[in-house]
């Protein structure tokens, strides 16, 4: 891997993504100020500055703290580990993945480009793999938790959204305990995981891909012992992973909240957050599976599908740009800003060698 890549990613390729994560996000903005006819950007502002600016800045600390929770679970897993790095190099850690999940289709350029810094610190490649996972896991299951519990407190948020909702939030609920169930094999069933390995192995040795399978098995074999070991203690040291998922729990949480502080902020009825709340976290598990950059598009949609069904048209439409703008267009740029430094700094080193 070169050095000036980020997690496997060339700057070509990073370039590519990052303006097609624009132009989604353009289009995006433009359809849903378009089928507002009613919104200006000045009926936007005078909703926000007449408001309560302390909610506001609580739906930009909530944002705020939603990085640093994402980068204290990691760095609290690395200590399971052995490997104590500082709050700084955590916070570069999650700014990658997030930054990169955004702006890459399923997510993909997440784990690899925080693996890419984590390696840089001189953390072993196996136990970035297995704390990365260990994290994903907690972090599905920490939506499928909230969801429920969403569900469990106000059943009736599921009726206010169409059809079409509906059915996306169904789908992404099935993905996501499908996703959850997946990261438990990889994490505990380490035998199933080398068979399904080996049978791959044989197939593309069959199919003449490689020569010199033997060996390519062997490493394989000797790879997924390292793998093992290193699963077996993280089974030993449930406590570190029982936090995580804690953490992780807070982590959603504050990032979903900000969409119902963003609604007080607008001069909302506060008897509405437990609704708005719910509404959000229902959000979550319908665009948190679709194959598209940030989810644009999708999440608006569900967004504004909800908002509908409990305030007139225009009111929706500021209320989910305000909250998509501090959720995640603000999220992505400060976390686009961290892994620039990152990388700064990183580059300053090598030249300095």
């Amino acid at each position: 891997m070169k050095e000036k890549q980020t997690g496997g990613m060339g700057p070509g390729k990073r370039l590519l993504w990052t303006l097609l994560f624009l132009l989604i996000a353009a289009l995006t903005i433009w359809t849903v100020t378009a089928q507002n006819k009613n919104f200006t950007l000045a009926q936007l502002w005078g909703q926000v500055s007449q408001g309560r600016p302390v909610w506001l800045a609580g739906a930009v600390l909530s944002m705020v703290l939603y990085i640093s929770l994402g980068a204290a679970a990691i760095l609290y897993l690395l200590r399971g580990f052995g490997y104590r790095r500082s709050p700084l190099h955590g916070l570069s850690y999650t700014a990658a993945d997030l930054y990169f999940s955004a702006i890459t289709p399923s997510a993909t350029g997440g784990q690899p480009a925080a693996a890419y810094f984590m390696a840089k610190d001189g953390v072993p490649v196996m136990v970035t793999t297995v704390v990365l996972l260990a994290n994903l896991m907690c972090y599905t299951l920490s939506i499928l938790v909230i969801g429920f519990l969403s569900f469990v407190i106000r059943p009736s948020t599921f009726l206010q959204f169409g059809g079409l909702s509906k059915a996306l939030i169904l789908f992404g609920c099935a993905v996501q305990v499908l996703l959850a169930l997946f990261y438990c094999v990889l994490l505990w069933n380490k035998t199933l995981l080398r068979r399904i390995g080996d049978v791959l192995l044989h197939l593309l040795a069959r199919l003449r891909l490689f020569k010199n399978a033997d060996q390519l098995e062997a490493r394989f074999h000797s790879a997924m012992d390292r793998y093992g070991a290193y699963t077996a203690l993280l089974r030993d040291k449930k406590k570190y992973l029982w936090r995580a998922f804690w953490i992780n729990l807070a982590h959603r949480a504050s990032q979903i909240a900000v969409t119902a502080l963003c609604y007080l902020s607008m001069g909302g009825e506060v008897r509405r957050v437990v609704e708005l709340f719910t509404i959000q976290s229902s959000v979550v598990l319908g665009s948190n599976s679709i194959p598209i950059p940030g989810a644009m598009g999708v999440t608006d949609y569900l967004m504004l599908d909800a908002f509908g069904s409990i305030m007139d048209e225009a009111r929706a439409a500021n209320l989910e740009l305000l909250s998509r703008s501090v959720s995640f267009y603000s999220l992505i740029i400060i976390c686009g800003v961290i892994v620039l430094i990152r990388s700064g700094m990183m580059r300053i080193g090598r030249e300095k060698t």
